[in-house]
């Protein structure tokens, strides 16, 4: 059980959010109304009269609605089409007459306006999260595993697919994975976690107000900290200051990210993969996708990612290029350097042999675990490092 969840979940002012519509607005935006204002009534008409190429039609759709974060260079181009700056795009969601969901109803279609089941499907989407945790498994495990496809695995975790919209497959792949034989397996799995006090707490991990806040800011956080200009970094540091004010960085340190609604695995499967960049804070990196790409000499799941700051010393400079293979925790060796996963953010350690264990050590800021204790993250070790 997370600590700190566990700290929100007894106190009586942790408010679970249930609607599904403002859960899976991560990224409220001026960009419909300024994409208007410029004569373009339809996403249509803008990417035809741009000739826009870059960013596809299903994607802009879903960052004009909010659903998810676009990339820095997105934001760019969208604004140079636009002929405005780039933070004329963002909304100040810190702001008190900011309406998340009123903003959300009125930029969603009515094909569109569902979003997330009742309460109940919160509770199985919580209990599913725990148990995919007990066996270490990631999204991207249960397709191999159980044959359900990462991207449902994560709406029923968020409670963005209700429990009867589920396929007789993923009704399988489930009673499946939760070790039962039936349907019923599923209610009993969820009363046994709320009895061992474990389900609030997941519930407040995933659909709490201070969660949402957390994930929500954290990715804002690293979007516009990538963006020229003086106003982006007057934003960037208002930004900062209300989530320390808050206490939500440090209530991150302690919690696993969520990622938001239909984002994708950070790890990738294919020999051809994305350079991942981001920014780092108390050791964890938050990472976003370029456009650079890597081809690495290995099969499986891996990661390229380049790191701002110098977490292991001198070690390793922030100029290389450092590419990672999942791996199994039995895998660990000695003198390994390790990639620790959470979410779409990575905090990479040195291990080292500590009696039956591994001790984990970063140096830029200093800190020190071991492999037992973090057992909420996957593992993925060092197996390519490319110099520039």
């Amino acid at each position: 059980m997370a600590p700190v969840a566990a700290k929100f979940v007894e106190q009586p002012q942790v408010h679970i959010v249930e609607s599904g519509i403002v859960r899976s607005t991560v990224f409220p935006n001026k960009l419909r109304d300024l994409r208007r204002k410029a004569g373009y009534e339809t996403l249509t008409d803008f990417l035809r009269e741009t000739g826009l190429k870059e960013i596809t039609y299903i994607r802009l759709a879903k960052i004009e609605r909010g659903q998810i974060f676009p990339r820095p260079d997105e934001v760019v181009e969208l604004a140079k089409l636009l002929n405005v700056d780039p933070m004329s795009l963002f909304i100040d969601t810190a702001e008190k007459d900011f309406d998340r969901e009123s903003w959300a109803r009125d930029h969603t279609e009515a094909s569109l306006t569902f979003r997330g089941g009742t309460r109940e499907d919160m509770r199985i989407g919580a209990a599913l999260r725990i148990r995919r945790r007990e066996l270490g498994l990631s999204t991207t495990d249960l397709k191999k595993k159980y044959g359900m496809p990462a991207a449902t695995a994560s709406r029923i975790e968020n409670a963005e697919r209700p429990f009867h919209r589920w396929p007789d497959k993923i009704r399988k792949a489930i009673v499946k994975m939760m070790g039962g034989a039936s349907m019923r397996d599923i209610a009993r799995s969820v009363t046994a976690y709320e009895q061992e006090d474990r389900l609030d707490a997941m519930m407040a991990e995933l659909f709490s107000q201070q969660s949402l806040d957390q994930r929500h800011n954290a990715s804002l956080l690293a979007l516009v900290q990538k963006l020229p200009g003086k106003r982006a970094e007057k934003f960037a540091a208002k930004l900062e200051k209300m989530m320390t004010e808050k206490g939500l960085v440090d209530w991150s340190s302690n919690l696993s990210l969520v990622a938001a609604a239909e984002q994708p695995d950070i790890f990738c499967e294919d020999q051809t993969m994305p350079v991942l960049e981001g920014k780092t804070h108390d050791g964890w990196t938050m990472l976003s996708e370029t456009k650079k790409i890597f081809t690495r000499n290995f099969e499986g799941p891996g990661i390229a990612l380049k790191l701002d700051k110098p977490v292991l010393g001198m070690g390793i400079p922030t100029s290389a290029l450092l590419v990672f293979e999942l791996i199994d925790r039995s895998e660990v060796k000695g003198e390994m350097v390790l990639a620790l996963i959470d979410g779409p953010r990575v905090r990479v350690v040195s291990a080292r042999p500590a009696g039956r264990g591994f001790k984990l050590a970063q140096v830029n800021p200093e800190w020190q675990s071991s492999l037992s204790k973090e057992s909420n993250v996957r593992v993925a070790k060092l197996s390519q490092i490319e110099m520039a």
